[in-house]
Formats: C-alpha cells, sequence, structure tokens
C-alpha cells in the first residue's frame, strides 16, 4: 500500500510508486561548520543535501531575533548570555567549534539571515521556541514579531514552529494557523496523543522513544510523525521502516540513504497484552509416565514395536490419531482411550488432514513417479479411498506433507511438499478429488530435505511457516519474510529446538503458534502469542527421552481443535515417546455457561466430558458432558 502523508502539516516526501525517502532536517545546519551560523546551514543544503533547516530561536536584550542552542555562548567559545547581550555585543563574537575533526569558526547568526538562506535554497525552515524573553510558556509577546519576520521573508507556507513548550503551541495554533507546529517531545508523546491530535500538531520524536505502532496511531488520526535525532543507516533504515516522514540529522547524506519500500499501513497491528493460559492434561500415554500402549510405534529396537517405521500422523478433530507405518503399509490408528489398531496404509510417509477432514496420504513410495495420493473423503478410511495422480514440477524427496482447503470442494485444496533440495515450496491443488495443478512460491532463505515442513496459516496457501530441521522456523506471506520465530535452537525452553513440527490457533482473539522445544525429538512444545509480539506464554515438558532412535521421524505432529468458549484442544503425536491432548484455556474460562440438570436424553456426536475430551460415539453411555455450552446429563 502506497504509504499515504495524510498530516494537516504538509511535509513533502521524496516518492515515487513503489519507493520513498523522508524529509531530511538539517539539526542547527549541519555537521559542518560551528552549529546555528552561516556556514552550517549553507553546507547542509550544499553539502548534505538536506531539504529542510533547523534551528533555535532566543531573543537579544536589545529585541533582535538570533539562533543560538543554549543560553549562553559558552559551548561556542563566547562568554555572553543571550538575553542579556545585545546584537551588537553578540556579533562582535568569534565562535569554534571542532566537529568530526575539522575545527571551524564561525559567527553568530539572526534569524533574518537564516530565513534567507532558506528561501534562497527553497528549504523548509524549522523554527524551535526556546524558552526566551517573550517567547516562553507565560508570555508570547515577542513572537507576533517572530511571525511578521517569516511573512516579510514569504515562508509563512513553508515554515514550522517547533517546540515543547505547550502552552506557547497553543498560542500559535490558535493566533497563527497559517504556521504549521511540531510538538518537541520525547516518551511524553504518548501522555499527549489527544492533546497533539487535538491542536492539528506533528509530533516531533526523540529516536528511541517511537516504533511503528507509534507511527501507526498518528498515521490513523492523519498526522505524520517526525524523529531527531538520527545519524547512521541504521538508524535510518530503522526509523523509515516505521514510516517516519521526517528525519533531523547531523551528517547522513541524503542523497546516499536507500529509498524505502512502501508500507502497508493495515499490516501494522499493536501489539495485545500476552495472553494468560493454564494447560490441562486431557490424556497422555508417554515415556515419562510409564503408560504407553502396547506396540506403541518406535524405533527403539527393545520396545519390540510391530511399528517402528510409524513416523508422521495425521489427527482427526475427534482426537483419533493416524500413523502410515510406511515399511509394511499399515495405517495405525491410535484412540483417546489407550488402544491401538490398524488399517490398510500405504508405502510411503506423507499423511495429513486438509481442512475439512479429508484424510490424505501418500501412495508413491519415497516420492517415486507417478506422483500419487490417497484421499479418503471425510476421514472415513473404511471407505475406497480416491487415487490421485499428481505431477511435481521437480523431482526431491518429500516425507512430511501438510494441506489446506477442502480437496473435496469446487473451491479445492492445496498440498505442501516442500522438497529434498529445492530452494522453494510446491503446491499441489485438487478440486473435486482431481489435480488441477502445480504451482509454485518464489524463492526460499533455504533449500527443503527430507524433513521439511509447512504450517498452514488461516485459509490462504501462500501465507504459511515453513521449517527444515535443524534451521528453526521462517514465514512465507506471498514472499519470504525471513525468521519467525526467535532466538537461537537449543534445548533451553522457550527456545526453538531442531525437532520439526508446528501449527497455529487462535484463542481469545490472538493468534498462537506453537512449536516443539526441549530436548529433540521427545515431544516437548512451547507456545508464543502473535499476537503480542511473539511472547512465550506456556511450555509443555517432553514426553519421554527416546530421542532419535524412539523417533527417526525427527518431529512431533499436533492439531488444534476449538472449543467453546476460551479454550482449545491440542492433539500430539510423538513417535516412540507418546500421544496425549491438553486443553488450553484462558484462567476464567470453565466451558460451562450454564447448567441443565434435568436435560432429556440426547445421543449426538458434540458433547464433550468434562474433561474437554469431544465424543465421537452416538451411544453415549449414562454420565454428564457438556452440550452447547451447558452441562447435560445421559441417562
Amino acid at each position: 500500500m502506497k504509504k499515504l502523508l495524510l498530516t494537516t502539516i504538509a511535509i513533502s516526501c521524496i516518492a515515487c510508486a513503489w519507493a520513498w525517502k523522508p524529509t531530511f532536517i538539517g539539526h542547527r545546519g549541519s555537521y559542518m561548520g560551528v552549529m546555528n551560523t552561516i556556514e552550517a546551514y549553507t553546507n547542509g543544503v550544499d553539502h548534505y543535501g538536506y531539504q529542510g533547516l533547523e534551528c533555535d530561536v532566543r531573543v537579544t536584550a536589545d529585541g533582535h531575533y538570533v539562533i543560538s542552542h543554549d543560553e549562553t555562548t559558552n559551548s561556542v567559545g563566547g562568554n555572553l548570555t543571550v538575553a542579556s547581550a545585545t546584537l551588537a555585543q553578540l556579533q562582535a563574537e568569534t565562535y569554534t567549534q571542532t566537529r568530526g575533526g575539522v575545527t571551524y569558526t564561525g559567527h553568530i547568526c539572526t534569524v533574518a539571515e537564516y530565513l534567507d538562506i532558506c528561501k534562497e535554497k527553497n528549504v523548509i525552515p524549522v523554527v524551535e521556541l526556546k524558552w526566551t524573553t517573550g517567547i516562553n510558556n507565560n508570555d508570547m509577546s515577542n513572537f507576533p514579531g517572530l511571525a511578521a519576520l517569516i511573512e516579510e521573508k514569504g515562508l509563512t507556507d513553508k515554515a514550522i514552529i517547533l517546540t515543547s513548550m505547550r502552552n506557547s503551541l497553543e498560542y500559535v495554533r490558535t493566533n497563527f494557523p497559517a504556521l504549521k507546529c511540531q510538538f518537541l517531545c520525547n516518551s511524553n508523546w504518548a501522555t499527549y496523543f489527544d492533546w497533539i491530535v487535538q491542536w492539528g500538531l506533528m509530533p516531533s520524536i526523540e529516536a528511541g522513544c517511537l516504533d511503528k505502532y507509534t507511527v501507526k496511531k498518528f498515521h490513523d488520526k492523519g498526522i505524520d510523525v517526525a524523529v531527531w535525532t538520527v545519524n547512521s543507516l541504521a538508524n535510518y533504515n530503522l526509523y523509515g521502516e516505521m514510516g517516519v516522514a521526517m528525519i533531523t540529522c547531523d551528517y547522513l547524506m541524503a542523497s546516499e540513504m536507500p529509498e524505502l519500500q512502501d508500507i502497508n499501513w493495515e499490516d501494522i497491528v499493536e501489539p495485545m497484552e500476552p495472553l494468560q493460559v493454564v494447560v490441562d492434561t486431557v490424556f497422555s500415554y508417554t515415556r515419562e509416565k510409564g503408560n504407553l500402549p502396547t506396540n506403541f510405534p518406535s524405533g527403539l529396537a527393545d520396545d519390540n514395536s510391530p511399528y517402528k517405521s510409524a513416523q508422521q500422523a495425521a489427527i482427526s478433530n475427534d482426537g483419533i490419531f493416524y500413523a502410515n507405518n510406511y515399511t509394511t503399509s499399515k495405517l495405525v490408528i491410535l484412540k483417546p482411550d489407550g488402544t491401538i489398531s490398524e488399517a490398510p496404509g500405504t508405502s510411503s510417509h506423507g499423511i495429513c488432514f486438509d481442512s475439512a477432514g479429508n484424510l490424505i496420504q501418500r501412495a508413491d513410495g519415497v516420492t517415486s513417479t507417478p506422483n500419487k495420493l490417497l484421499i479418503y473423503p471425510g476421514g472415513d478410511i473404511e471407505a475406497e479411498p480416491l487415487e490421485v495422480e499428481f505431477e511435481l514440477d521437480d523431482a526431491g524427496q518429500t516425507n512430511f506433507i501438510s494441506a489446506i482447503g477442502d480437496v473435496m470442494s469446487e473451491e479445492g485444496g492445496h498440498i505442501y511438499h516442500f522438497q529434498n533440495g529445492l530452494s522453494y515450496i510446491s503446491l499441489v491443488k485438487i478440486v473435486n478429488g482431481e489435480f488441477e495443478g502445480t504451482e509454485s512460491t518464489d524463492a526460499v532463505s533455504f533449500a527443503g530435505s527430507t524433513a521439511g515442513v509447512v504450517y498452514p496459516i488461516d485459509n490462504d496457501p501462500y501465507h504459511f511457516v515453513y521449517q527444515v530441521r535443524n534451521q528453526g522456523y521462517y514465514l512465507y506471506d506471498g514472499s519470504d519474510k525471513g525468521k519467525y520465530i526467535p532466538g537461537s535452537l537449543n534445548t533451553t525452553v522457550p527456545n526453538s529446538n531442531s525437532s520439526v513440527g508446528g501449527t497455529f490457533f487462535e484463542l481469545d482473539g490472538h493468534q498462537m503458534f506453537l512449536y516443539t522445544s526441549g530436548s529433540n525429538y521427545n515431544g516437548g512444545f512451547s507456545i508464543r502469542d502473535m499476537s503480542a509480539e511473539g511472547a512465550a506464554i506456556a511450555s509443555v515438558p517432553p514426553m519421554g527421552t527416546g530421542g532419535y532412535s524412539a523417533n527417526p521421524s525427527v518431529g512431533s505432529f499436533f492439531r488444534v481443535v476449538p472449543e467453546r468458549g476460551k479454550s482449545v484442544i491440542v492433539y500430539e503425536y510423538t513417535m516412540g515417546n507418546g500421544y496425549a491432548a491438553y486443553r488450553i484455556h484462558t484462567p476464567d474460562d470453565t466451558a460451562i455457561d450454564a447448567v441443565n440438570a434435568a436435560a432429556p436424553c440426547i445421543k449426538d456426536t458434540h458433547y464433550y466430558d468434562l474433561t474437554g475430551r469431544r465424543m465421537s460415539d452416538n451411544n453415549l453411555p449414562a454420565g454428564i458432558y457438556i452440550h452447547d455450552g451447558k452441562k447435560v446429563v445421559v441417562r
């Protein structure tokens, strides 16, 4: 979205259709010359290319307007107090200042001389009001003379009055409305935000006291933001990328600063406070607890599991886990009650559900051609699956797949393949159960591997996080956006570790990302509140210590099912270490909105037991359940 300057202070920026620069203001002129002297002002335009010049106004004992940052001239080698000295006395002093290893000399500059330079060079006069005789919060009797001087030079429509004195700004806005005004501030901008908006001011904020949300907050009110003082390329990029319209600097070369990308203001959403959550265990069968079911999939020889290759798992909304044991083509089915059964599977790794609950399995071995999928509509593994052949643009082994959309619908769905050795991700589009075509992303940050995974966001096929084992999590949103989870990869919680695994979900209006953490390959995870700048808000310890030997898949597999209220169920499968369900909820969520102690006998799949587990059988046993936010009794 093109950067728009809609403020009451119409500061022009160098802009084009797709790139722009802020307006550069020379601080006290520039670094080439004694500050606030004719030499510093001239060089600010001629050498540095500034589009505006800032000065500090004071009034002499005989009523002249001069430029001096301090009350005295001591800092530049003089010995006079401006307010008690005449213009002639001040002009008789010679000032000296060494800047950047060069020693400069100069004399006091009058406001009239300064304005002449601004007019001749066609730049913006930024006139800062210092507390001086007749120009202060208590007395503005000398300001009309200054305003008349600005008008005499023909600069009323161009000049900006800058000060931290609030009463003075109100006076100027009331009595001289043609003059634009800036409020000189630091972190106190937040205290005076409403006042700034009320008086139609532009905030000029000290560097380090603002962020992109500050700029967005003013932008939403039609007000641009200025920042002072910026003297490095890094800080230029930092504040420019926030959308700051005006930058005050001492020695940045305006022509050497890069153009900035246009800002999509709609993408800047002020972070929320991190959500407080509680993690309750609904059920868990883990190596740590010693209650793994007999024959639980494991790569450890001592476990004697018949399912040594059931590495990846797809999990249904009902909490049924499906892990394909590709070496024996058996589909291992794990239920919340701890029982294990099997059904026909395939000789391939990848398995997943799409957004609509269709179960998808790879059926082409180790990504051999012709490429093939099996689709079980509605996740019904007792039905005959659809066999779908498809084509990838380039060959590459893909052990993990994920999907978004509804592959059985008119709109269709996409199945992600992050192929080994390729620096892009393939999206296989299936519509009405038939292959429609393969699309590809732009280049991503690194090549895929046999452990490359994609985690969809919302229902946008080109908005996702991708990961390769040992590489961390990266964001793709129409193009590659770089690293998504901060910090280095290590086993210190809540940092992400070297395992793969993750999922998105929403809770109480917050966007959450769940990812693997703790010891590698053992099933621990953490949750970050991405609506609160990625704050880590919860962690769950590993399920065991089986490591790579027990879990050669090198990852964990998750599914999140929303519940009524401020609660979700997180299902997790980690080969060799366990499977479990956790309720993640806010402290104030009870999952019960009302009580109906005499409800009739009801048979329905949309019922939950009091631990929050969704019941999948139609013939509910007698007991108390949650249905439609109410407690009901089945007799």
